[in-house]
């Protein structure tokens, strides 16, 4: 998931790609719900901060928003392996926000673990600093003007959520088409934003917007 522009490549995303590999990895195992997959949370070491709000974002935050908001996404979980890794890192050389990994073109690790496993395990990667700066819905947020500097601790969750769940349908349906997606994913945003700022403060987000069928 990512903005529709060619891709650039940026010296910062190259060295931090190269800082990484010095550092090494480390790995976080989380149940973000009852029928979501495992997921293993690989990130560079030293970067536990957050992987825990990630932690937090996906077991925390998303089994508590409004089942009508979580449940469209439980046939692509239903689609999914029983593990899925994710691989963090602060942004994609490309600029995308995310990615599925298609079959055979997973990291080694991945690899490793379905042959250890002897079952398939799936593979996607979220670029957390870009998806913090991420502005879906600029003038939706600058309409909330009274939480302050919960309002971007707010929009992380929601964001790192939708792009998540963006990816996971990517890998559950091969051939979804990404403007498809991306409506969905949307969606999920603004629903999970209306939620979150709402039993923040009681203020109002966003307009409400219709969940499109999924093919």
């Amino acid at each position: 998931m990512g903005p529709v522009h060619k891709p650039r490549v940026r010296p910062r995303g190259v060295l931090e790609a190269w800082l990484e590999r010095l550092r090494g990895r480390e790995q976080r195992l989380v149940r973000a719900s009852a029928e979501a997959p495992l997921l293993l949370l690989s990130y560079p070491r030293g970067g536990r901060a957050v992987a825990e709000e990630i932690e937090t974002a996906c077991a925390r935050t998303f089994p508590r928003l409004n089942p009508e908001i979580r449940v469209p996404y439980e046939g692509v979980f239903e689609r999914l392996p029983t593990l899925v890794v994710v691989l963090l890192r602060p942004r994609n050389l490309c600029d995308c926000l995310g990615h599925h990994h298609p079959r055979g073109t997973e990291s080694r690790l991945t690899r490793r673990l379905a042959a250890d496993l002897g079952s398939p395990v799936g593979e996607i990667d979220l670029a957390y600093e870009a998806i913090r700066r991420w502005e879906p819905q600029p003038l939706a947020a600058m309409a909330v003007g009274d939480l302050g500097s919960r309002l971007p601790d707010l929009h992380f969750q929601a964001a790192l959520l939708a792009v998540w769940l963006h990816e996971l349908e990517h890998l559950a349906f091969a051939r979804s088409a990404e403007h498809e997606t991306r409506t969905r994913s949307n969606w999920f945003y603004t629903c999970a934003m209306a939620q979150l700022v709402a039993e923040e403060s009681g203020a109002a987000y966003g307009m409400a917007a219709s969940l499109p069928p999924r093919p």
